[in-house]
């Protein structure tokens, strides 16, 4: 009897192994749906053109069209998404949709 019961041991071992991995898996799954859904906030519907002159940037435009408390990277975040950048450089004479303020 005594091998069996390394072998049931062992057996039950890694049952539980496998048990914990899923758990994991299901948990880690549950976080990044939490997270994505967060960040997949819709721009603001009502959307200006906005040209860009020289010297602009995203950050300034952002303090332009902000209220005392708003936070200047969602604003930003939104001019972005908006107008579908896929960075933050802007140039003279491009044609931006910002947030109606």
């Amino acid at each position: 009897t005594g091998p069996i019961r390394r072998e049931t041991t062992h057996m039950a071992g890694r049952e539980l192994s496998v048990r914990l991995a899923v758990l994991i898996a299901a948990i880690s799954t549950v976080f990044l749906l939490i997270g994505g859904a967060a960040d997949a906030e819709s721009p603001p519907v009502g959307t200006v053109e906005y040209v860009v002159a020289p010297g602009d940037t995203l950050w300034a435009i952002a303090q332009d069209l902000s209220a005392p408390g708003d936070d200047l990277r969602r604003i930003v975040h939104d001019i972005r998404q908006a107008s579908e950048l896929e960075s933050s450089s802007i140039y003279p004479g491009q044609v931006l949709r910002v947030p109606q303020r």
